[in-house]
């Protein structure tokens, strides 16, 4: 029993470790990002279209990396599911 115990906080906590790692990669200033997209964007012709462009661009990962998060808790919410029915089983035996 005691193993399971210790198999459910390893993963508890690697679970924990992985969703603060996304929410810290995930923060960004805007004013940074309004920089570089500036920097970057000098040399266009059309710097309103390239500036729209990259906001674009920086909104879609986003979105990505949302999609990714939501797709980690899912499957942290199965492995402790399984954890508790295998606890489950082996109370019964």
């Amino acid at each position: 029993m005691t193993m399971l115990n210790s198999t459910t906080r390893s993963l508890t906590s690697v679970y924990v470790g992985g969703l603060m790692l996304l929410v810290m990669t995930g923060c960004s200033v805007a004013d940074d990002d309004r920089y570089s997209d500036s920097r970057r964007c000098t040399n266009y012709r059309d710097y309103s279209d390239c500036m729209s462009t990259q906001r674009h661009y920086r909104d879609r990962e986003q979105l990505i990396n949302q999609e990714k998060a939501l797709i980690n808790a899912a499957q942290a919410r199965e492995n402790l599911r399984m954890l508790r029915e295998i606890r489950r089983r082996r109370g019964e035996q």
